[in-house]
């Protein structure tokens, strides 16, 4: 894995705009011209873009410049909070980590380390050795005089000043990540990376027409989609690792952070295969529905909880949930090999239902209505190419409603 240093060249980045010269820059950092001038040119290199205008009375930021200037506080911002956090275990606030003087090499190996925790599987994915992760790891905790993991027989886990440490540490590699994007930007391109989580229902047909939209006209970009517990999508959102989730909404989520852009509504129907025992009823109560056994996604998942909330103002026990999941081909396969019930958009399963493979039962449900949007941080600065998604998205939802 090739290293890249943007954190400390964006460091001398923030001095030169805000002292109008290289030579006020290096005496406020503490480094020779020469050394603040280089790394200018490193990064002007690295964005094939002139970041400022060298004049005789200073040098003046150029747009390209000012989008680098927004992003590197950003960062700068979270490195500060960091330290301000990290108060109590007495870190050394000199530690380079705080002043941007570390790689984006040793930042990955800390958080892939906190995913993993085992050592060999962090060296495996960033194609280095053993040794050198460790390395990595024991110069940030002698930088910081302070220990971020300990060793386990479960392999290693996060401290609890690690954790603090590392959502902020999170937060930077999701600036880093989108610094060239915004740097394109200022060229009229859409290029970078979004990592997103969606609705299981959105993933039949408003997704696929809105990525593929985008891909067409920008085939330089990357699109990720994860999937999880919700707990931990919220957590992705939180730390800048995941940029938005497109889900069914609930008010309590604007009390979590968070921003919620609306874009549509939708509704929830019992499903079951065709042929199930209660597809020959006349006349389905809802205490028919928790003699089978269900499948729901994960506690915490808006239909889990609209579903659970429905039951409870009925009086009922919430159905048992034999198995726990949101993907398609497990559900599709599990309602046609049984009898099992689920509750989803019929937006999820069109394909099925227009079939006649999977049956919508005519049961007397409360209403399941519900607005569907997007979940950011509040704080977030999205990246051109993040908008753009979610503009499509939006778009693609319009005309499935048309």
């Amino acid at each position: 894995m090739q290293e890249r240093n943007h954190m400390r060249h964006l460091r001398a980045l923030i001095a030169v705009v805000e002292e109008g010269s290289v030579a006020h820059a290096a005496g406020r950092l503490l480094r020779t011209p020469s050394a603040v001038a280089s790394s200018i040119r490193q990064l002007e290199a690295s964005f094939e873009a002139a970041l400022f205008e060298r004049q005789s009375s200073g040098m003046a930021p150029t747009p390209f410049g000012d989008a680098a200037y927004r992003r590197a506080l950003r960062i700068d911002a979270e490195l500060r909070q960091a330290c301000a956090e990290l108060a109590p275990y007495r870190v050394s606030p000199g530690a380079p980590l705080f002043s941007m003087l570390v790689g984006e090499r040793q930042l990955t190996a800390l958080v892939r380390l906190r995913e993993m925790g085992h050592m060999p599987s962090v060296a495996a994915v960033m194609g280095l050795t053993q040794p050198a992760v460790s390395a990595l790891l024991r110069q940030a905790e002698a930088s910081l005089a302070l220990r971020l993991f300990r060793r386990t027989a479960k392999g290693m886990a996060v401290t609890e000043a690690g954790e603090l440490l590392l959502f902020r540490v999170r937060r930077v590699l999701a600036e880093l990540r989108h610094l060239e994007a915004d740097i394109a930007q200022q060229r009229g391109e859409i290029t970078g990376r979004v990592m997103f989580a969606a609705l299981p229902s959105m993933r039949t047909r408003v997704l696929p027409q809105a990525i593929a939209a985008l891909v067409e006209r920008h085939p330089n970009v990357q699109i990720s989609m994860v999937d999880g517990p919700f707990e931990i999508l919220f957590a992705g959102v939180h730390s800048g690792e995941i940029d938005f989730i497109l889900t069914g909404l609930n008010a309590n989520y604007s009390h979590r952070d968070f921003v919620i852009r609306v874009i549509g509504s939708d509704r929830l129907v019992v499903v079951v295969r065709a042929g199930h025992p209660l597809c020959g009823r006349k006349r389905i109560e809802i205490t028919d529905l928790v003699r089978y056994p269900w499948i729901l996604r994960d506690r915490g998942a808006p239909t889990r909880e609209l579903l659970n909330g429905l039951f409870h103002d009925l009086g009922l026990a919430a159905p048992h949930v034999a198995v726990q999941a949101g993907d398609l081909g497990l559900l599709r396969g599990l309602l046609s090999h049984s009898d099992m019930i689920s509750a989803v958009s019929p937006e999820y399963l069109s394909y099925e239902i227009a079939s006649g493979a999977v049956k919508i039962l005519e049961v007397e449900l409360p209403p399941t209505g519900r607005d569907i949007g997007f979940i950011l941080r509040r704080d977030a600065q999205p990246s051109l190419l993040c908008e753009t998604l979610m503009q499509d998205i939006e778009a693609a939802t319009r005309e499935k409603k048309a």
